[in-house]
């Protein structure tokens, strides 16, 4: 039996003791994202206007009884693209470790260039809980940060900010004790496994959330990668404007800070507006090194994935009535001065269908190509969003 195998059957194993009338939910989602995507001409890359959808489902179930919690989401679809390439995202894509210690395959059935079935087991673990705290054991979902956008202490597979579907965070295999400190508080502890369960492509953690006059802290620890991370962060108020920070040192075979910094403000009951700083140490000023970054265990292990090193990200949302909300938000890199602008719509079209549209444009220097350098140095970054596709989307949403 393979390892994936065993881990089912242990978790699964666990809901053996449930009682006849424990409660079982099901849920899920369907979703559609149609996504149209502008050529691209610029020298030796050459990509015609690109039509993609992607068909999606999240099936959910959910086992409840005195004390103890099942828990099992499982996503599968289709995803069509007229281009070889997911011209959707950006053109240069690196592989990240997934924090899983084995899994199904990525696919059902065979890969065909322009068409994929993608699947993933993205829950499976059972909750136990006790008077001292709670013990989750499978994948789950983790995350850490005090920051609104970018999250400088949130290490295991955070969303890249193009990234549509964002609803529920990526799982990870790892086991869990979440202890409550006080009304407020809590310690969270835990070992994540990579890979084979080797060191290298595993992790530890412990964080601390208390909160102290008003003010919400989080102290974090971190051992990933052979990497060692200490962060803090604090959520307050500066008169009307809620205020954050959020800061991480790694230290190891690589050293890096990050740190992220910002305000938001409501100026009416229906317009929200924030703006944050980010700066991201584990990246390059100047364009030309950002291909070299992406071999980096900042990128590959860390959830580093900003290629600069300063970000402005100011944004705003408003709540047109009940049925319709609009946001628009731009992500600024300061070094290169390339620009991710995205405008975004949805309306409910009934309790449980919904209705979305965006576009993302991007600004910026485009790839850089030198014909007479060795073929691995022919081509560099112009800028970090310069060669990104205007993208605009459709999507539809339905609740069960």
């Amino acid at each position: 039996m393979s390892r994936f195998g065993a881990c089912l059957l242990l978790v699964a194993s666990s809901t053996l003791s449930f009682d006849a009338a424990a409660q079982v939910n099901i849920s899920g989602y369907l979703k559609n994202y149609t996504i149209v995507s502008d050529e691209i001409d610029n020298g030796p890359l050459q990509l015609d206007r690109t039509y993609r959808m992607q068909n999606i489902g999240r099936f959910m179930v959910d086992a409840f009884d005195d004390n103890k919690v099942w828990q099992l989401h499982y996503e599968a679809g289709i995803d069509s693209t007229t281009a070889a390439i997911d011209a959707g995202q950006s053109f240069f894509s690196y592989e990240r470790n997934n924090y899983r210690l084995t899994d199904i395959d990525s696919t059902i059935g065979p890969d065909v260039r322009k068409s994929v079935v993608p699947q993933n087991l993205d829950r499976l673990n059972v909750q136990l809980q006790y008077d001292s705290g709670d013990l989750t054991i499978g994948r789950q979902a983790i995350t850490f940060g005090s920051a609104r956008i970018i999250n400088p202490t949130d290490v295991f597979l955070p969303f890249d900010v193009r990234t549509l579907n964002t609803e529920y965070r990526i799982g990870v295999d790892a086991v869990r004790f979440q202890k409550p400190i006080g009304q407020l508080g809590e310690l969270d502890v835990g070992v994540i496994l990579g890979e084979d369960g080797k060191p290298k492509n595993s992790a530890a953690f412990l964080q601390l959330l208390t909160n102290y006059s008003g003010n919400d802290y989080q102290f974090t620890a971190m051992r990933f990668a052979d990497q060692n991370l200490l962060g803090a962060g604090i959520q307050s108020a500066l008169g009307s404007l809620g205020f954050w920070l959020e800061a991480a040192h790694v230290s190891g075979d690589e050293d890096y800070a990050r740190v992220s910094i910002g305000l938001d403000y409501a100026f009416t009951e229906r317009v929200f507006g924030m703006i944050e700083y980010h700066f991201n140490e584990a990246g390059a000023q100047k364009p030309a090194e950002y291909i070299e970054l992406l071999d980096d265990k900042a990128y590959t292990d860390g959830g580093v994935f900003l290629l600069g090193q300063n970000y402005l990200i100011p944004s705003t949302s408003w709540q047109v009535s009940t049925l319709l909300s609009l946001s628009v938000q731009s992500l600024i890199n300061l070094d290169d001065d390339s620009v991710f602008f995205s405008l975004n719509g949805e309306y409910s079209l009934s309790d449980n269908l919904y209705m979305g549209m965006g576009y993302y444009h991007f600004l910026g220097d485009e790839l850089d190509f030198f014909a007479n350098l060795p073929a691995q140095e022919q081509m560099q970054f112009g800028s970090e969003y310069g060669n990104n596709p205007n993208s605009l989307y459709v999507n539809l949403r339905y609740y069960f």
